[in-house]
C-alpha cells in the first residue's frame, strides 16, 4: 500500500503500525504467547528490512517515474519518506524498542477513526 507508506492514508490519524485490536483479541491478547510470538517475529521482520533498506530505497528511487499515484504526487519525497520509516538513524536495539513502542500504540482512538472512516465510506456509496 504505497499511500500508507508514503503517509498519504485516506484516514485521519493512522496508526503507525496497522495492527487493530481485534488483531491483538484474536491472537489472546498482549501478554498471550501467540502475541509475543507475533511481536517476535514483527522485530524480525524490522530487522531484515532495516538490514536491506539500501536495495529497497534504490528500488523506490527507481519508481519514482513509473507512474505510481502515490509516488507522483511528491516523487522527491518519496525516497525519504520510505527512508524515515527504517529509522536508518538508530542502532538495531534502538530500533527494536521503537518499533516495539509502535506496536505498543495500539491505540483506541486509531481504532475509533478508522470506524468513523468507515461509516463515511459507507455513506459516500
Amino acid at each position: 500500500d504505497f499511500g500508507y507508506i508514503l503517509n498519504r492514508d485516506p484516514k485521519p490519524f493512522p496508526p503507525p503500525v496497522k495492527v487493530c485490536k481485534e488483531m491483538v483479541d484474536g491472537m489472546g491478547g498482549t501478554s498471550s504467547a501467540h502475541y509475543a510470538r507475533f511481536k517476535s517475529l514483527c522485530h524480525t521482520a524490522f530487522s531484515s528490512l532495516r538490514k536491506s533498506a539500501n536495495l529497497i530505497l534504490n528500488l523506490v528511487a527507481l519508481m519514482v517515474d513509473a507512474n505510481v499515484p502515490d509516488i507522483k504526487i511528491e516523487p522527491d519525497k518519496a525516497v525519504l519518506k520510505v527512508q524515515e520509516k527504517f529509522r536508518l538513524d538508530l542502532t538495531e536495539d534502538e530500533a527494536i524498542k521503537y518499533f516495539e513502542g509502535l506496536l505498543n500504540d495500539t491505540s483506541y482512538l486509531a481504532a475509533m477513526f478508522d470506524r468513523l472512516h468507515d461509516v463515511a465510506q459507507y455513506f459516500r456509496q
